[in-house]
């Protein structure tokens, strides 16, 4: 079966590149980085971030693919199926950050009053750090962060992606110097332009949707999650585990994968 897996946001997807291994025979399709590319702006909910992983879809393959999506890859993985569900034969949500009924019309309100940053990660996310005068010095950076405690395979598939070499001409630019592959500005733009209006998409018929999110998430929280599921009246999971959960666990991420591919291809 081909796959299609969207990326968590500031995480390039090849960071997931171990999972996309063991997943063999199925073959996984990506596109590098959501939201770089002006001509699908992330403003707007993330609507236009859907048409750009539609628009990757039909530069691809012309057979239907099963979706999968990580954080900000499974809102628009779902997104996406709701606009056009002939080109997908399922979608797994792996926590996706939601906004739904109180929390959605906060959402709303702070974006008027231009506090949205409190009530999303972008927040701190404006605040990261953008270089480092080494990669070897960008590594230990990450490493030493919380958030990124991946597996050893799975961080070991980030640092080959999360930073890239400094341009020339770039204020921060020296011998060895390092920068962030995935842009802040982009990232902190996806985290304020979280959707509130799912309610307006309509679920796709025929397509299996399964949401499957973290007990100790703080991005994928129930009070959003169990709604958004009643509401499209989808398949929901929790499982042991944080936010990351996909780079943390991937041995368990792929039999959550694997488990949803062969109730796709019972159905079928």
């Amino acid at each position: 079966m081909l796959i299609h897996f969207a990326h968590a946001n500031g995480i390039p997807a090849a960071s997931y590149k171990p999972l996309f291994t063991a997943l063999a025979p199925h073959q996984v399709i990506y596109n590098p980085q959501f939201g770089h590319n002006p001509d699908y702006p992330y403003a707007g909910g993330w609507q236009y971030l859907a048409d750009e992983l539609l628009d990757f879809l039909a530069q691809q393959t012309t057979e239907p693919v099963l979706a999968v999506g990580h954080s900000l890859g499974s809102v628009i993985s779902f997104i996406a199926a709701c606009k056009q569900p002939e080109r997908f034969k399922g979608v797994l949500m792996l926590d996706p950050p939601l906004l739904w009924g109180k929390l959605a019309w906060a959402f709303r309100i702070a974006k008027l009053l231009g506090r949205s940053d409190d009530l999303t990660p972008a927040g701190k996310s404006k605040f990261r750090r953008r270089s480092w005068p080494s990669r070897e010095q960008a590594l230990q950076y990450f490493a030493s962060k919380k958030l990124f405690q991946f597996d050893a395979a799975c961080f070991a598939a980030f640092s080959d992606v999360v930073v890239k070499p400094v341009a020339a001409g770039n204020e921060t630019h020296n011998e060895g110097a390092v920068e962030l592959t995935f842009d802040v500005d982009v990232e902190v733009g996806i985290f304020r332009n979280t959707p509130v209006n799912l309610k307006s998409y309509r679920r796709p018929e025929g397509v299996p949707i399964k949401v499957i999110h973290a007990d100790r998430s703080d991005a994928s929280l129930k009070q959003c999650v169990i709604p958004f599921c009643d509401y499209f009246d989808l398949e929901r999971q929790m499982i042991p585990g944080q936010h990351m959960f996909p780079l943390q666990q991937p041995k368990a991420t792929v039999s959550l994968i694997q488990q949803f591919i062969q109730g796709v291809e019972h159905a079928d």
